[in-house]
This record gives C-alpha cells, sequence and structure tokens, in this order.
C-alpha cells in the first residue's frame, strides 16, 4: 500500500510592490492545503467512488458501499462507512462512528461518542471513544481499545475547524489577480476549445457543454490557467478538459466567486464529465455518476466548498491512488520564471504588460 504522506508545501502568491520587492504569503494554511475535499456542510460519496487524498467535513460524512479514500477522513459530527469500503488512514468523528461490513480502516478511529463496528471489519490502528465501542462478530482492531472516555481528564472529542473565512479569502485573492482574457458565458464552451495559460474570467456563467472538450495547453513549461468565474461553473455531461504540453508543476484553479445577484457560486458535474485542478466553490459542488477530477503531476486535485456540501454520485475519482494532497505547488501566470527583469510598478496587483506570480516557495515532496 502506499502511504499518503502530509505535505508541508503551501500554496504561496507571490507579491510584487515597488517598495518591497517580491514577498510571499500563504493563500491557504498547511491544514486546509493538505485536503482533496473540504465542506462546510455535509460530504457523500456514491458507491464505488475513489478519492486520492484526504476528505473533510465541518458536518457529516457519508461514504457509499466500496468508496476508497487514499488518506485521512475527518467529520465534524457523524461518518458513515458503507458495507466494504476502505479508509486508508485515520478517521476521526466528532460524535459516531459506524463502520459497515468488511470495511477497512487503516489507522486510528476516533469517534466522541460512541463506535459501531460491522462484522468481519477491520481498524489497522487503535480506537478511542467517548462512548461505548460496538464490536461485530469476527471484528479486528490491530491496536488498542478505550472507550466511555467522556469525562475522563484530558479527554476532548475531535473537531473539524470551520475555514469558511480562510476559503473567502482566497478566493478574493484570486480574484484580485485580475480580470485576464474575458470569456463570453453564452458563446464559449459550446464547442471545442484550446486555451494557453493565463488568467481568464466570465461576468457570469462558465459552461463547457455535453460532450465537448476544452483543451489547456501548457506551452511545455510550468505554467498557470486561473479562472475566475463570477457565477456558476458546469461541467455538462460527457463534457471533458484535457491537458497538454504540461509539466508537472504546472497548476490549473476553477474560483467560483458567486459574485452575481442570488448567486451562490456552485459547481456541477454532469455524469461522465472530466476535469482537471483544482476547485474552489462557494456553494455546492455536486456531481453525477462516472466523474472524474484530477490534478496535475502527483497532485490529487480536489475541491473546497466554502459554505455549502460537496456530493457525489456511484463511480466517481476524485484524485488518483498514492496521489499528493495539495492544491498546487509552484506556478507563473505568463510562463516566465524570471521576475528579476520584470519593472515593479506601484500598484499591488497587475496584469497586462508586466507580470503576476503566483509562487509557490516550498519544494514539492512526493508522497
Amino acid at each position: 500500500m502506499k502511504a499518503i504522506k502530509l505535505t508541508k508545501h503551501i500554496l504561496y502568491i507571490a507579491i510584487l510592490s515597488a517598495a518591497s520587492g517580491a514577498q510571499t504569503a500563504p493563500l491557504l494554511d498547511a491544514q486546509l492545503n493538505n485536503q482533496s475535499i473540504y465542506a462546510l456542510n455535509y460530504v457523500v460519496t456514491g458507491a464505488d467512488t475513489n478519492v486520492g487524498g484526504n476528505m473533510q467535513s465541518v458536518s457529516i460524512a457519508t461514504l457509499g458501499g466500496n468508496t476508497v479514500i487514499g488518506g485521512h477522513l475527518e467529520a465534524g459530527t457523524t461518518s458513515t462507512i458503507g458495507s466494504g469500503s476502505t479508509i486508508k488512514g485515520y478517521v476521526y468523528s466528532g460524535t459516531t462512528s459506524t463502520i459497515g461490513v468488511s470495511a477497512i480502516v487503516l489507522g486510528d478511529l476516533f469517534s466522541g461518542t460512541t463506535v459501531t463496528m460491522g462484522a468481519g471489519s477491520t481498524v489497522g490502528g487503535n480506537i478511542k471513544a467517548g462512548g461505548a465501542v460496538t464490536r461485530g462478530v469476527g471484528d479486528t482492531v490491530d491496536g488498542t481499545v478505550e472507550e466511555n472516555l467522556v469525562g475522563t481528564p484530558g479527554y476532548s472529542a475531535p473537531e473539524v475547524t470551520i475555514q469558511n473565512s480562510q476559503i473567502a479569502t482566497a478566493q478574493q485573492t484570486l480574484k484580485d489577480m485580475g480580470t485576464g482574457t474575458a470569456l463570453n458565458s453564452i458563446t464559449f464552451g459550446t464547442n471545442d476549445e484550446t486555451l494557453t495559460a493565463g488568467i481568464y474570467s466570465t461576468l457570469n456563467y462558465l459552461t463547457i457543454a455535453a460532450g465537448k472538450t476544452l483543451t489547456l495547453d501548457g506551452g511545455g513549461v510550468d505554467s498557470t490557467f486561473l479562472f475566475n468565474i463570477s457565477n456558476y461553473l458546469t461541467f455538462s455531461a460527457g463534457a471533458k478538459v484535457e491537458l497538454i504540453n504540461f509539466t508537472d508543476e504546472s497548476a490549473i484553479i476553477w474560483n467560483v466567486l458567486g459574485d452575481k445577484a442570488g448567486s451562490a457560486g456552485y459547481t456541477e458535474f454532469g455524469a461522465g464529465a472530466e476535469s482537471r485542478g483544482f476547485i474552489f466553490s462557494r456553494g455546492y459542488v455536486g456531481a453525477g455518476a462516472d466523474v472524474t477530477l484530477t490534478g496535475v503531476g502527483d497532485y490529487c486535485g480536489g475541491l473546497l466548498s466554502a459554505e455549502n456540501y460537496v456530493g457525489f454520485g456511484a463511480r466517481n475519482t476524485i484524485g488518483t491512488e498514492g496521489c499528493i494532497s495539495g492544491s498546487v505547488t509552484s506556478f507563473d501566470v505568463l510562463n516566465d520564471p524570471d521576475t528579476s527583469a520584470v519593472p515593479m510598478p506601484a500598484t499591488l496587483w497587475l496584469f497586462g504588460s508586466g507580470l503576476i506570480g503566483l509562487v509557490s516557495i516550498a519544494r514539492r515532496k512526493k508522497a
């Protein structure tokens, strides 16, 4: 089994100014950057879904049968692991944890109240529970079992930090990078499209129509595609995002803002849609069956919902086995790594004849 390692790299923004030169500040802290999926509300996956990295829900997390999580699962309240599912890291639940028949957890299981294990299920680490632990017939626990810990000195239930304000700040920071090239919400994506690296924006929604392909051409260098989307993002049934001439250190960010009046900034995938990169979504993320979202290079890619839920249909794939959790490492919007030759205007954010760097200063580490 290929272990998922906590990555130390953090997504950074290079802020260019005349007074101070290039400086860096984190866009996401290490804890949130380490998630492939985050939802302010619940996370639900359909049967036979595969998630390559870590998953975190401020509320409940429900995994359908035979779902595989390549990293850790954290739920602010209840976690329910369907029959035959597999977790390859720890499971932390603020209240109850229920493990289906023959489900497998290959790390510690820590529950704020009760733990219920199905027949033949396996926990590869220790179990700690604020309440009772109910064991199934023939189950296996490789570590110790501690139960009824509520009231024990030093005991506290697991918690998931609410991160919506941090995501909102990150989304605003990305928005402030500029509008770049405007895409027509009505016509763009109705046919096959090809884009080169840069910043793109829409005054309304961005939709890739059913069966159409958006090709992103990285130009053979470390490159960035940043999409600032005012309303919502839709990958219709069978739509695809394909990459050509990409390096492993390139990045794709979909920034779904929900800026328009009455818009929640949601993201939707139709059945069989395929996309790449990392999605910041103000509102919910919903996916039909047989959807694929993967990152660039060794990275999982992922989904962050600042204000709502993440929900998947059956047989979806988010990231790949053994991928690195986290959004991106290093990239440069205009594909020119030599920022020293660029004049530094007095304005803080710029796009046009000057250079914007959206850069990570930490070296990427393979899992």
